[in-house]
């Protein structure tokens, strides 16, 4: 058994030599071997090392095919950050992420190229591009010692960027050691075997894909990547497969439910079930343990700045309906991290802000002093030996019986179709793409998880059509970001601390539609 707290360029090099003749990864009807993978990572990563300095990120353009996960796997051997950059994004918003993080490389598929291309003459010169592609053969001889891949020149494994307040996308700069933290703690509340066939279901762009590739490459696990077309039905893909191993937001399982994928013992074969990214409602949790009868069924907590996740609660199947809530509770925190609920004096109390301190924290925000000193705070809280703690907004019940249970939003931050967006972000869009000074963003249609499947927008005296507008906003904003639907009224209802009510938005306009 290799140590988990190797740091983590070592350890995934060490993990590679152990199962090299196991399959690492499926891509469209192919698999490739730990030790072919690792060849191709290799090769990548030596022209990585020649076209860039220490510590300079990595911009991944490839998306759910063979260079993504051979770029990001090269990153991390050679010592940089790697970025994901996802193609559904507006240009203007990859050509910020590029800017922000300082890219010096740009690995790209063949979906990308043109795009990459279109970046390169954006860019400020002297950024590179690179690919990868599936071998011919597998390689079973690569050089696992190597000693040019030692991991050093940054201690940020990737930068992941989430919606800003501002108009633009913010970038959590991961530590190579949070990533190890996350590994060592998420082995010990649910390991994997070797040769376990696990899914991909997020963009490389949400951090818990990072969970994906690393769990399942520590452990020996086939990494099964689902294309476009498989998205459509990931049950169904689990089913072919026999997959044994499952991550997903609960909204997936939700729209499994809605079009009658869900049938009792679909799926035979897993083992693992993990949901994160949303609250998990009970009534989800219950239909997955009748889909998949065989296995252990755990709700995950945390944020991107918190790498990945950072608390666990397991699903009782023998628990009695009326004798848990609704929504499965967050759990408890990881080994070496810490959950603490506070008032707003930052003193422990049952019910307030959840803050979130430990090995996983990260380095924060590049290039935002003022974001970082709004959400990291160095203070020593009673009964807890860590001093720097990250703010996570989420108001939560410190509960004898169910332990951390989420209870809402304390700010203007929310999830749709679980990506965390900033409305404050979407708000200052619509009025650029509106012309006014007066704009609303409400979300809108929420689903049975209680999760939004989308928002809407409200604006006062508008200078355009709603297409226009919406058309401005799909300029600047992720698709799932963009507003369904802009509404014109003449005033925007004001609560009683004169902030724009939302609520009120949502049942005078939005209520019964």
């Amino acid at each position: 058994m290799i140590s988990r707290n190797l740091e983590i360029g070592e350890f995934l090099r060490l993990s590679f030599e152990q199962f090299r003749d196991l399959p690492a990864i499926w891509l469209g009807g192919q698999t490739v071997s730990y030790a072919g993978l690792y060849a191709d990572a290799a090769t990548l990563a030596s022209t990585i090392l020649e076209t860039t300095k220490p510590g300079e990120p990595i911009g991944v353009l490839a998306q759910r095919s063979y260079p993504a996960y051979v770029g990001v796997l090269a990153a991390l051997l050679s010592g940089r950050p790697y970025v994901p950059i996802n193609m559904k994004f507006p240009f203007e918003r990859q050509v910020d992420i590029a800017s922000i993080a300082r890219c010096r490389l740009l690995v790209w598929d063949e979906q990308s190229k043109r795009r990459c291309d279109e970046l390169l003459q954006i860019l400020e010169p002297g950024v590179r591009e690179s690919t990868a592609s599936l071998p011919d053969r597998p390689n079973n001889s690569p050089d696992f010692h190597d000693g040019r891949f030692t991991g050093a020149g940054s201690n940020v494994a990737y930068i992941m960027f989430t919606s800003g307040t501002t108009g633009a996308p913010k970038g959590v700069a991961v530590r190579r050691e949070n990533l190890s933290a996350y590994l060592t703690a998420i082995a010990e509340i649910a390991p994997i075997e070797p040769g376990t066939r696990c899914t991909q279901n997020f963009d490389l762009s949400f951090d818990l894909s990072v969970h994906d590739i690393f769990q399942t490459w520590a452990s020996g696990g086939c990494l099964y990547v689902m294309g476009n077309e498989d998205a459509l039905d990931p049950v169904g893909f689990a089913k072919r497969h026999a997959l044994q191993a499952w991550f997903s937001v609960p909204s997936v399982v939700a729209m499994a439910r809605r079009l009658r994928r869900l049938q009792p013992d679909a799926l035979p074969d897993m083992r693992l079930s993990l949901f994160c990214g949303e609250p998990l409602p009970a009534s989800i949790a219950d239909d997955w343990a009748q889909t998949a009868p065989s296995s252990r069924i755990l709700n995950l907590y945390g944020p991107t700045e918190a790498t990945i996740a950072i608390t666990a609660e397991e699903y009782d199947r023998s628990a009695a309906s009326d004798a848990r809530p609704a929504t499965i509770p967050l759990g408890k925190p990881f080994r070496n991290s810490a959950a603490v609920v506070v008032d707003s004096e930052g003193r422990p109390a049952p019910l307030g802000e959840l803050w979130l301190g430990g090995a996983q924290i990260s380095n924060g925000y590049i290039n935002n002093d003022k974001e970082n000193q709004a959400k990291f705070v160095n203070r020593r809280v009673p009964g807890y030996t860590f001093d720097r703690w990250y703010r996570t907004g989420d108001l939560v019940q410190q509960d004898d019986r169910h332990g951390l249970v989420f209870q809402g939003r304390m700010d203007d931050q929310a999830k749709i179709q679980g990506y965390r967006v900033e409305l404050l972000e979407i708000e200052e869009v619509l009025r650029r793409a509106s012309g006014t000074t007066e704009a609303a963003a409400v979300l809108w249609p929420v689903s049975e998880t209680g999760a939004a499947e989308g928002v809407v927008g409200f604006v006062c005296a508008a200078a355009g059509a709603e297409r226009d507008i919406i058309a401005n906003c799909r300029a600047h904003l992720p698709s799932y970001a963009v507003p369904r639907k802009i509404m014109a009224i003449e005033a925007l209802p004001l609560n009683a601390n004169g902030k724009v009510d939302r609520n009120a938005l949502r049942k005078t306009y939005l209520a019964g539609k």
